[in-house]
């Protein structure tokens, strides 16, 4: 519970964030691969997968900055 709240709220924008974020970046590299073709080394697949994954992390530690934004909106924060 981040700057008052609710628990449920912040699991849901945690989640939704980090599909959101793991989503763009499928798109992301769906357009590379079509545009340049598959990589010449296989260890890129390896690459992107760990670059999907720290995407999803990083979009689920933004939560507390987004909820922040909200609070000052309803006026709850200082």
């Amino acid at each position: 519970m981040s700057h008052g709240l609710p628990g449920e709220g912040t699991r849901r924008l945690k989640q939704g964030l980090g599909w959101v974020a793991g989503a763009a970046c499928l798109l992301a590299y769906a357009a590379v691969l079509v545009l340049h073709g598959p990589p010449y080394w296989w260890g890129w697949w390896v690459v992107m997968l760990a670059i999907l994954a720290v995407a999803f992390a990083t979009a689920r530690l933004l939560a507390p900055l987004f909820e922040w934004v909200i609070a000052g909106y309803r006026g709850e924060s200082s």
